[in-house]
């Protein structure tokens, strides 16, 4: 008897020192992922006073970034291909667009991007304004025909008078330039914050083992030489195929822009908050999967061949960067008539 409960003893003590080793272990590979990402990282967090402040005006946005009618046919919106509820991507009018084969990219994410230095899949666009003024006039999207098509569209809604006017106390409230500003406004609203900017602040259990892990392997295979920034990429354009050649050629990226041969098959890298939501992959959707697509990266960027289990803890580490949806923020608001 007494054997057997020296035995129980020595169990629950031994069990109890493996326990606590582990959660040290656990606790030094915390900081340690911590202390790599700082030099890469800048954390999302929701501005309260901005949305006060400029609630005029995010208000205006949202109202445009929903309206069709400022279209050249008055059927698509900006929500049309961005569609909020599915974190900013593959809206209906793209699906639909994209099985009749008109679009040939991917559509990005509108969430978190306020603060990226390019726009589109070729990094052809060096901000957010600029972005929102080819989206209006680019016959990919929702094609108006020129800035003086857009203000008279706006100006035959009566609704819309009075919204401009508040937001922009000015002579002529209802332009073109205003109508980007407020676009603008809504946009920069749209973020969100993540496990990952807890943990960056100091939280180890905003991120489980196996993603904590996951960090490592990601470190491990040096994707954070392009994956930087707030929303972990889109802050360069990096060359697709550095060790093996891109299966489709079709699109030739940031070739397109200057016609430089030195730049074919360069493109955006691709930020990746909430990229688990965000299915397909890459500029040409080519990749249905995560996992699919972390080994695709490590073969064709790295020369890599990277493991199912080292595919799947990276995975697990980048759902560490997807945040809640601001629902109330997003609610498809009531259109002026």
């Amino acid at each position: 008897m007494k054997a057997s409960k020296s035995f129980w003893v020595l169990f629950f003590v031994l069990g109890g020192i493996q326990l606590e080793y582990c959660q040290t272990n656990n606790n030094q590979n915390a900081h340690s992922l911590r202390e790599i990402l700082k030099p890469y990282f800048i954390l999302v967090e929701q501005d309260n006073e901005f949305l006060i402040k400029e609630q005029q005006k995010i208000q205006l946005g949202r109202q445009l970034f929903y309206d069709k009618r400022l279209s050249a046919n008055t059927n698509v919106s900006c929500f049309s291909c961005h569609d909020l509820s599915a974190y900013g991507t593959n809206g209906t009018y793209y699906l639909e667009q994209k099985a009749k084969g008109t679009f040939y990219r991917d559509v990005p994410s509108v969430y978190n991007i306020t603060p990226l230095p390019m726009f589109n899949a070729d990094g052809s666009i060096e901000n957010i304004r600029k972005k929102l003024k080819q989206s209006l006039l680019s016959n990919y999207e929702m094609a108006a025909e020129s800035e003086t098509a857009v203000e008279d569209a706006l100006k035959q809604i009566d609704g819309y008078r009075p919204l401009f006017e508040q937001s922009f106390p000015e002579e002529d409230a209802i332009t073109f330039d205003n109508a980007l500003s407020a676009l603008q406004m809504f946009i920069q609203g749209l973020v969100t914050p993540a496990p990952i900017d807890d943990f960056i602040q100091g939280d180890d259990t905003a991120l489980t083992r196996v993603q904590i892990e996951g960090g490592h392997v990601f470190n491990d295979k040096n994707c954070y030489s392009c994956h930087t920034g707030s929303n972990i990429g889109g802050q360069m354009v990096q060359k697709l195929g550095v060790t093996e050649e891109w299966p489709n050629q079709s699109d030739l990226g940031y070739y397109k822009v200057f016609r430089n041969p030195a730049y074919k098959m360069f493109f955006r890298v691709s930020p990746l908050r909430n990229v688990d939501k965000t299915t397909p992959y890459f500029h040409d959707a080519s990749s249905e999967t995560l996992v699919e697509s972390i080994k695709l990266m490590g073969k064709h960027e790295r020369g890599l061949e990277i493991t199912n289990e080292e595919a799947l803890k990276i995975e697990e580490f980048l759902k560490s960067l997807t945040g809640d949806l601001p629902l109330e923020y997003i609610k498809k608001p009531n259109l002026p008539q």
